[in-house]
């Protein structure tokens, strides 16, 4: 069983967007159309939508504010719509991997639902569900079948352009520049795109498939020791490797490094730990680095031998590659080094990316013990559930008696019940203390105007500085992005992000304190300067207003 889904959201900061729209249809796995669903939400007050995504979608700031439900409530509902599904089912998008499946995650995540969904287990037969990306069986088609779809469209590299727009235009499925960015229109033509694959290219639908559970690349990788995987370069050049699978990362349940067998492995297997992370991260010898990493849950392409007939060459000798995957699979010393190494580096990395902000959204992978997490899980379902908004507001205000000592030991677990007092504001502000109010209006106020363009979610800085570049990239000749986009439109926002700052500016803590006025002696009480008395000089170097000991 399948669930497609498409969303539209406030932007493309993925750790700080909204879902604004979700579409859904469920299939049979003959992609069969069962059900459907599409829900539509208001923005959050913290959730500044971006010009890019308002023009793009179509979406209006008044349309916005009259939309029936909040974030949270399109969460819940759809939630719960999932769950009323025979699991496992795997869910599928477009382009949906890099982008829908982590946006998705965040606003579970920010909505304290359990944010693990795509790929949770049945609790009754232990499968997993899973995820898949059509975008990349349609990357997959053109490479592996290449005359299975119509791709002739070439995106500015030159290979071929497998935007959904350009894919369904070119394969006769329906979707128009009217239709386009309403996700039930997007997800529809989705499902079309997939059908077309599993007719056209039936060998790249079952591999995707298969592709897309752990424990399907994990069978995958046990059953093939030599396979390849292949994409396009620039100028329709095929870009492709022949791999062996060496080892899981240590410490992680889905890394997995791979060895790229048309480079010779001889150089590699004497390198101590600390020479393998230096090789992983690029940093050793002559490129290219024979070293793959894959994400088990994130569905890599991968192929077969008897499958990638069209990106091996005369050159490509497989007797020699499965010699070479034996012997690496057989240096069990190798293997852990490997193994070891990629732990290494994947620190490394960490420490060597822009250090993460403390705040909630950038803490949803944060760690922690089973105990804990039990107990988060229990209080954050009390909250779901609670009757109404005054029960919740208890739960926030109860929240740090009840985890005094998890907190104590973790205080980065308030991240719960800031979002959960965010939620509470949103919907029911007279349930929260004055105090409370006033610092959720800061919170507010300090997130929207804060200066800086480099903030990572939106401002009114940033939306500001976008809108100029949309002014001056529609002034283009060659512009076709935002062809559709009117002078009123530009106004429109304009006028909607000056009232945002107006709104918020008495909380903001950006706000210039006014010049201090010269005295005044008409009205301000301070005599006269002539009629002050002279300040005494302090006979040493302390305060000569201070107490005197």
């Amino acid at each position: 069983m399948f669930v497609f889904y498409d969303t539209e959201t406030t932007g493309i900061a993925m750790d700080y967007t909204q879902i604004l729209q979700i579409g859904l249809l469920f299939t049979d796995p003959d992609l069969n159309i069962l059900s459907s669903k599409k829900i539509d939400c208001r923005n959050s007050p913290w959730a500044l939508p971006s010009p890019g995504a308002l023009l793009t979608t179509g979406f209006t700031p008044d349309g916005l504010k009259n939309r029936k439900n909040t974030n949270f409530e399109l969460m819940q509902e759809l939630d719960d719509w999932l769950r009323m599904k025979h699991w496992p089912v795997i869910f599928l998008g477009y382009n949906s991997i890099p982008y829908d499946e982590p946006v998705l995650e965040q606003n579970f995540y920010q909505n304290l639902l359990p944010h693990d969904l795509t790929t949770a287990k049945n609790q009754v037969n232990g499968q997993s569900n899973g995820r898949a990306d059509v975008m990349r069986m349609v990357q997959m088609a053109a490479v592996y079948m290449p005359s299975a779809l119509k791709l002739d469209t070439l995106n500015y590299y030159g290979a071929p352009s497998v935007s959904l727009r350009n894919v369904a235009e070119q394969n006769g499925i329906a979707l128009s520049d009217d239709d386009a960015h309403d996700a039930l229109n997007d997800i529809r033509a989705t499902v079309g795109v997939a059908k077309l694959i599993r007719k056209s290219a039936p060998q790249v639908w079952e591999q995707a498939i298969k592709l897309a559970t752990v424990a399907g690349v994990e069978d995958f990788l046990s059953a093939h020791a030599v396979f390849t995987s292949a994409g396009f370069g620039r100028n329709k050049e095929i870009k492709s490797q022949v791999l062996t699978a060496l080892a899981p990362q240590k410490g992680s349940a889905t890394r997995h490094a791979l060895f790229n067998l048309r480079l010779d492995p001889a150089p590699y297997l004497q390198m101590s730990v600390t020479q393998l992370k230096e090789a992983l991260l690029g940093k050793t010898g002559a490129p290219p680095n024979p070293f793959v990493m894959i994400d088990k849950d994130k569905q890599p392409a991968l192929m077969p031998m008897d499958a990638s007939a069209s990106v091996l060459t005369e050159d490509d000798d497989e007797a020699l590659y499965k010699k070479r995957a034996k012997a690496l699979k057989a240096d069990t010393a190798f293997l852990d080094k490997v193994a070891k190494a990629m732990a290494l580096a994947e620190a490394e990395t960490r420490m060597a990316a822009p250090a993460a902000r403390n705040t909630p959204e950038e803490m949803a992978e944060k760690k922690m013990t089973a105990p804990v997490r039990a107990k988060i899980d229990a209080w954050a379902q009390e909250f779901r559930e609670a009757a109404d908004w005054g029960e919740r507001a208890e739960l926030v205000g109860g929240f740090r008696a009840r985890f005094k000592d998890e907190l104590a030991a973790d205080p980065s677990l308030d991240r719960f019940v800031k979002m959960a007092g965010r939620l509470v504001f949103e919907h029911a502000p007279q349930e929260l203390t004055v105090l409370q109010r006033k610092g959720m209006q800061k919170f507010i106020a300090g997130r929207l105007l804060n200066p800086d363009t480099n903030a990572p979610y939106m401002t009114v800085a940033k939306a500001r500085k976008e809108l100029q570049k949309i002014e001056w990239q529609r002034k283009q000749k060659d512009d076709v992005k935002w062809k559709d986009v009117t002078d009123a439109d530009i106004r429109r926002l304009k006028l909607y992000y000056t009232a945002i700052e107006k709104k918020y500016a008495p909380y903001s803590p950006y706000a210039k304190k006014p010049a201090r006025k010269p005295a005044n002696p008409a009205n301000d009480n301070v005599p006269p300067k002539a009629a002050q008395k002279p300040a005494k000089k302090p006979s040493n170097g302390f305060n000569r207003n201070a107490p005197k000991p």
